[in-house]
């Protein structure tokens, strides 16, 4: 079995991408407060960010994404630190945005010319 070319892998973390934004859209639902208005945000985010990665295509694009995916990321630390009622959601998030930006930088590589 061949190995899948980087456009199949990339249209596979962009799906999961906007399946994360859909799951943070349909939960929002479920959500009052401050974690519902997050989720929402975050959902509308992640569907726009795979639509944009997938249209413009590029390393470059993949880039910027993992570079929004770990500043999400780093912002989530303090949150969970210093806000009980949001740590659960700042902990999962951070998880979450780890997660992307470790995908998006696997399908650029190091940068080099190949």
């Amino acid at each position: 079995m061949s190995r899948p070319s980087r456009q199949q892998r990339a249209l596979a973390v962009e799906l999961l991408r906007a399946a994360i934004g859909v799951v943070h859209l349909v939960g929002s639902r479920r959500a009052l407060g401050r974690p519902a208005v997050l989720a929402r945000v975050l959902g509308v985010r992640q569907v726009t960010q795979a639509g944009l990665v997938l249209r413009v295509g590029t390393p470059d694009a993949h880039t910027v994404s993992a570079l929004v995916d770990a500043t999400h990321g780093v912002t989530m630390v303090p949150l969970a630190l210093l806000d009980r009622q949001s740590r659960r959601f700042a902990v999962r998030q951070l998880w979450i945005a780890t997660l992307l930006t470790v995908l998006e930088v696997a399908l650029v590589g190091r940068g080099g010319k190949r």
